[in-house]
C-alpha cells in the first residue's frame, strides 16, 4: 500500500495527531480509547456502515493496535472525536487510503447520545481542512448508504458530488445501497 503523499516532503507522525476545531478535538486513536469504542460502536450505529461491532474488548484492542500499525505505515488515519470543553468522546473518524492515497476515503462514526448537534459535520470539516494543508490528493472520497441522510448531508455541505453507486456486502451479511461522493479541493 501507498503511503500517503505529504506537501513539502514533511513527514507526518499519524500516531500522534492533534487537530483542534470549533467544538471538537480529533486526536491520533490509541488503547486509552478501548473501553470507549467498545461500548458506543454498537449495531445501532453500524446498521449503514460495513464493519460490524467488535463482540469483546480484546476485538476493540486488537482493532486499535491494527491501526496504529497502518498509521505508522502512512496510509490511513483514525481519529478519536472528543469534545473541546470537555474531553467527552463523541465518536471516531479517519482518512483512508484504501485503494489509492491520493483519492482518500473519508469515514465517521459518532455515538448515538451524541447524534443531532453536527458533530460529525465538523469533525470531517475540521479533517478536511488539516488534510488540505498536510496531504497532496486529488480528491476525497465519502461513501455512504443512500438511506444514511445525516450522513450524505456531511459531504453536500463539503460540495461533494455522487459520482458513484454500488452495492456493498456489510461484515453483518446485509447490502448497502451505497453512493459515493467526489469531494474536490
Amino acid at each position: 500500500m501507498k503511503r500517503f503523499d505529504y506537501k513539502h516532503n514533511n513527514f507526518i507522525d499519524l500516531t500522534s495527531i492533534r487537530i483542534e476545531g470549533d467544538r471538537v478535538v480529533l486526536s491520533s486513536i490509541c488503547g486509552r480509547y478501548s473501553n470507549e469504542v467498545f461500548k458506543e460502536f454498537t449495531p445501532e450505529i453500524t446498521v449503514y456502515m460495513v464493519p460490524k461491532p467488535t463482540e469483546t474488548i480484546d476485538e476493540t484492542v486488537s482493532f486499535i493496535a491494527e491501526s496504529l500499525k497502518s498509521m505508522k505505515a502512512g496510509n490511513d488515519l483514525h481519529l478519536v472525536i472528543t469534545k473541546k470543553d470537555n474531553g467527552e468522546f463523541l465518536g471516531c473518524c479517519g482518512l483512508h487510503g484504501r485503494q489509492n492515497t491520493k483519492t482518500p476515503e473519508l469515514g465517521i462514526w459518532i455515538k448515538k447520545a451524541a447524534h443531532g448537534n453536527k458533530y460529525g459535520q465538523e469533525a470531517i470539516q475540521t479533517l478536511v481542512s488539516w488534510a488540505i494543508g498536510k496531504i497532496n490528493f486529488d480528491y476525497f472520497i465519502y461513501p455512504v448508504d443512500k438511506a444514511n441522510i445525516a450522513s450524505r448531508k456531511i459531504p453536500e455541505t463539503l460540495g461533494g458530488i455522487i459520482f458513484e453507486e454500488k452495492m456493498v456486502s456489510t461484515m453483518r451479511g446485509t447490502i448497502l445501497d451505497e453512493i459515493v461522493y467526489k469531494i474536490k479541493y
